[in-house]
């Protein structure tokens, strides 16, 4: 029990390390300074001298103005727009339904009480209990607030007594870097396989590895991602639940969060700490541009 409250504080601490830190510019986003620097740009011509003799080789080359290549944009490829459309096909998937078998057999009503058998077997008659590590489905919605803005969060996962898929989503909106009206909008996703190491009724701990992918306004990407999470029972109805991914590359993203959850029945309310952050390794105009965000979540969602 003590152990698991150290990692809840130590998630806490971390988060806000994240929080109290600015980025320099926005993750995925090019800066307002070098679009600034970019339009200003411009041949200068020395003190004393005319410009005519640029016009004059303008003239000869037929009146054709120099011309400089646009800046490089990351577009989204087919591949990642096929990952994010895959998630939401995945998302809308109708939650399977498990159905319980029971045999009826017929038999005779005794006629009298002394007709009664000595001990009636209710084994035959009862159904099989449901195995607790058995075939499980989890879904919610979190909402959270980082770094001036909100972020909301969707899960889906489909768990086995072993195997599972776990697929999330997440949309920042934030204040702009620079000061200008608006705001600017990040989106993450998440698709693992899982594999629990430890499956117990009161503790579960899973391995997950897949795809993650980011879209920025300047940049959409996807790369491989891996993950560790934590279910475990607390109390009767109060469990704590960890969570860290990590994308190491070709941009980085790591995503922990810390949370109790209140469980009712199928219903679940839950709420914790999430922490972020975001590098684009210079994937958008040679410089890396980070986001790092902490803060407070809240949410919900059912279990069968």
């Amino acid at each position: 029990m003590s152990s698991l409250r150290n990692v809840l504080v130590a998630a806490a601490v971390i988060g806000l390390s994240f929080s109290s830190s600015e980025a320099e510019a926005r993750f995925g986003k090019r800066s307002s300074s070098t679009e600034e620097k970019k339009s200003k740009v411009h041949d200068a011509t020395a003190v004393g001298e005319e410009s005519s003799s640029s016009d004059s080789d303008d003239d000869d080359a037929g009146g054709s103005t120099s011309y400089s290549p646009p800046p490089r944009r990351s577009e989204p490829g087919n591949a990642v727009g096929a990952f994010f459309t895959l998630l939401e096909i995945l998302a809308d998937t109708p939650s399977p339904q498990t159905y319980e078998t029971y045999e009826v057999t017929s038999t005779r009503v005794p006629a009298t009480v002394s007709e009664l058998p000595e001990t009636a077997s209710t084994s035959t008659v009862a159904a099989t209990p449901s195995e607790k590590l058995g075939s499980n489905v989890r879904l919610g919605v979190d909402a959270a607030s980082v770094g001036g803005g909100t972020g909301i969060s969707l899960f889906l996962a489909f768990e086995g007594e072993r195997m599972g898929m776990d697929v999330r989503g997440t949309e920042l909106t934030l204040p702009t870097d620079d000061g200008t009206a608006g705001s600017d909008s990040i989106k993450l996703a998440n698709l693992h396989l899982t594999y629990a190491v430890v499956a117990r009724e009161n503790l579960r701990v899973r391995i997950e590895g897949g795809l993650s992918g980011a879209q920025a306004p300047d940049l959409s990407v996807a790369a491989p991602s891996f993950a560790v999470s934590l279910e475990g029972c607390l109390l009767p109805m109060v469990d704590v639940e960890l969570r860290a991914q990590a994308t190491p590359f070709p941009y980085q993203q790591l995503d922990a969060q810390a949370a109790l959850a209140l469980r009712l029945q199928a219903l679940v309310v839950r709420g914790g700490w999430r922490a972020l952050y975001l590098n684009d390794n210079g994937m958008v105009e040679g410089e890396a541009h980070s986001d790092a965000f902490g803060g407070p979540f809240l949410g919900a969602g059912f279990t069968f």
